[in-house]
């Protein structure tokens, strides 16, 4: 048990490759995908029944704990009963990158539950990794993998390269990069988004600084009619995503989408 809580601490996860995964559908989920899960901790008297049945079908090690138990390795106010020790598998980003046709970066994106709710959108829009760059928070962050909901063990996930590298990485793979700024002066759907992309999205203050707009290929905005200067990092990016499959889905005569050629920069 102390060796779980100590994954509680970024520095200890990092040293031996390890994170936790706390409540019911994550845990089912993470098992569901094939996820590296160690150990599993549950407080009977809280765990719903199906995961007592996939968890004794798949034969993984439990322990069953207290309540005060529990509440210990738990990263939440009112503990759901059951968490699970998860060995983190690395991806490398060159590896990852070439087989990619939609690709995430979150460049210092610090929020848990921004990232979290983004990772769990590119899932669902079919992306093929999620790479969180130097400075952003940490992936494998109790609150973020909670707040992905599963969906961070259903594609690689990148970590700890700077921007730079991750750019070069996919200019090199022949992947058109576009960056997302509430300033950008072309909506995304103004852009052919149906060919190997990725999106950049910036720091939830900031956004991406100039010098690493000058990066990318293109800047991209949502227009906003209403008086908001700016939308969360976490739900522009999610209808970023969904443009992207609005373009494809209609490039493929599987729903309305026009989809207009792309403008030259400037």
């Amino acid at each position: 048990m102390q060796a779980a809580r100590k994954l509680l601490r970024r520095a200890h996860r990092d040293e031996v490759g390890a994170f936790l995964a706390e409540g019911p559908q994550v845990i089912g989920e993470a098992i569901g995908a094939g996820a590296a899960v160690q150990e599993i901790f549950l407080d009977e008297g809280k765990v719903a029944g199906d995961l007592l049945d996939l968890v004794t079908k798949t034969g993984l090690p439990v322990t069953r704990v207290s309540g005060s138990v529990m509440a210990a390795i738990s990263d939440t106010a009112t503990p759901q009963g059951a968490v699970a020790v998860i060995r983190e598998t690395p991806a490398a980003l060159t590896e990852v990158v070439a087989g990619s046709d939609l690709v995430v970066v979150l460049a210092q994106v610090r929020d848990p539950g921004n990232a979290g709710s983004l990772v769990r959108s590119a899932a669902a829009a079919g992306a093929s990794t999620v790479i969180f760059t130097h400075g952003s928070v940490d992936p494998f962050h109790p609150k973020t993998v909670r707040a992905t909901a599963g969906a961070l063990f259903r594609l690689p996930i990148v970590r700890g390269e700077t921007l730079e590298t991750v750019v070069s990485a996919l200019k090199a793979a022949s992947i058109r990069v576009f960056g997302a700024a509430s300033d950008a002066a072309r909506p995304a759907e103004a852009l052919d988004l149906t060919g190997r992309v990725a999106l950049v999205l910036g720091n939830e203050s900031w956004g991406l600084p100039e010098e690493q707009r000058s990066l990318l290929d293109d800047i991209v905005g949502i227009p906003m009619p209403g008086p908001a200067e700016s939308l969360n990092v976490g739900i522009a990016g999610s209808i970023l995503l969904f443009e992207v499959v609005r373009q494809r889905r209609g490039s493929r005569g599987e729903g309305s989408g026009a989809v207009y050629p792309r403008q030259p920069h400037g």
